[in-house]
């Protein structure tokens, strides 16, 4: 059997070969790079192949140019690219309940730092932010009033990756609600009459009696519709 043979350019393994620069001499954010003659001459190419090498490790965020100062290396922003491509009508449907199943994942798993960080100032914009939310049916809130509760949830935990990450998705949330609406309304009236349904109302009281494992048994009945859409669509034949 044949080896698959990889097909790069010579700008993709000058690419490589600055990013293995910046690796070997352990260079971190700050500071500065060879310029593009140093680099066309450590790696005996054109100066246009250099150029558009170190173009595109601009646009990834691994380099910047300063003035006075020349190239140096950059953290970078790890989201950047995922945020270019997360589009829900650029996602297949499985795709985008992935996203919507590391929501659930997510909103679960940071109960931890939710509980660790919360202020008392924290729970009454808490209460401001249900005070103001309206029901639009069995415990269906506009987008805006969804997302403002949760986002205020994912601001207390303290972790602005998590943040970041969850503000990203915010277009595939939107998404799943126009698109798969009819399908949550009859769950949520199934969990009302078996007295399961856990409103906005119900987390926040789980916080102010600093309960957590009641608080992640109440988010995952709250996001139970999510849950059940995903197994539905997972194991249907």
């Amino acid at each position: 059997m044949k080896s698959k043979i990889t097909v790069t350019t010579l700008t993709d393994q000058i690419e490589a070969n600055i990013i293995e620069y910046i690796k070997e001499n352990k260079l971190i954010p700050g500071d500065p790079l060879p310029n593009e003659k140093e680099f066309v001459e450590m790696f005996s190419v054109g100066r246009n192949v250099v150029r558009e090498a170190m173009s595109r490790l601009r646009m990834l965020g691994i380099l910047e140019s300063r003035t006075k100062r020349g190239i140096i290396v950059k953290e970078p922003p790890l989201l950047n690219g995922f945020k270019k491509v997360l589009d829900p009508q650029l996602l297949s449907v499985p795709t985008i309940k992935e996203l919507m199943g590391m929501r659930i994942a997510m909103e679960v798993g940071i109960a931890e730092f939710v509980f660790t960080n919360v202020t008392e100032k924290d729970i009454e914009e808490l209460e401001q932010i249900i005070s103001r939310q309206k029901a639009i049916g069995v415990n269906n809130l506009s987008i805006e009033d969804e997302m403002q509760f949760h986002k205020k949830i994912y601001e207390v935990a303290g972790n602005d990756f998590i943040l970041n990450f969850y503000e990203l998705m915010q277009p595939v949330f939107v998404f799943a609600k126009h698109n798969y609406e009819s399908y949550f309304e009859p769950i949520n009236k199934k969990l009302l009459k078996s007295d399961e349904l856990v409103t906005h109302s119900d987390l926040l009281q789980a916080i102010k009696d600093k309960d957590k494992n009641l608080y992640q048994e109440k988010i995952r009945k709250h996001l139970r519709p999510y849950w059940e859409f995903l197994y539905n669509f997972n194991n249907r034949k």
